[in-house]
């Protein structure tokens, strides 16, 4: 004769087993529904000149018709003294951009989450547009750490921070940026125009 506990094992066992089979047929949809999609994780460190603080201009995909001109969402980072880009990325096909004369890759670990850092504003078509602003670095170089989902060549969403590349690490910037939308956190010496 059964005990009650083996009918309730049997039960449990067929519960998970119809759980994961859910499980799995969930993530085998969502795969497919990202089809054609790459993510690009990278992280570089740029030479940051002692007199010129690092740049940083974000903007969503503005319409025709509006205050600004219309153009593509974009992020970008200039640590040189020339105000050339050295990352930058823009909703168009083969949007990503790197200065590597500039910006050398690295192993160097740097979180994408906004940690230490203060959240300054949001900005959406419907609302400025854009951010602009610059902080104040000493370190001879910045760590760039970015996590861009491309469709095909061309950047749909992004993390993006910033660090001082020396001893200590403190972070400058963060952005979550997508064409649509970006929110930014900032270290307390960053000044946004």
């Amino acid at each position: 004769m059964r005990s009650p506990w083996s009918r309730i094992v049997v039960v449990a066992a067929a519960v998970a087993v119809v759980a994961a089979a859910n499980a799995y047929a969930a993530a085998a949809s969502s795969t497919q529904a990202r089809a054609g999609t790459r993510v690009v994780d990278m992280t570089y460190s740029c030479l940051s000149w002692r007199q010129h603080p690092f740049f940083f201009g974000m903007q969503v995909r503005l319409p025709p018709g509006g205050q600004d001109p219309a153009g593509p969402g974009m992020a970008s980072l200039t640590t040189a003294n020339d105000h050339a880009y050295q990352v930058v990325f823009r909703d168009v096909k083969n949007g990503l951009k790197i200065d590597k004369s500039v910006c050398r890759s690295s192993s160097s670990r740097v979180s994408l989450k906004p940690a230490g850092l203060a959240r300054d504003q949001t900005v959406t078509r419907n609302f400025m547009g854009h951010i602009d602003g610059t902080c104040p670095t000493r370190a001879q170089r910045v760590l760039v750490h970015f996590r861009i989902t491309m469709a095909g060549s061309t950047p749909e969403q992004a993390l993006l921070a910033v660090r001082k590349d020396d001893a200590k690490r403190r972070p400058l910037a963060f952005f979550k940026w997508s064409p649509r939308k970006i929110t930014d956190y900032l270290a307390g010496s960053c000044t946004v125009f």
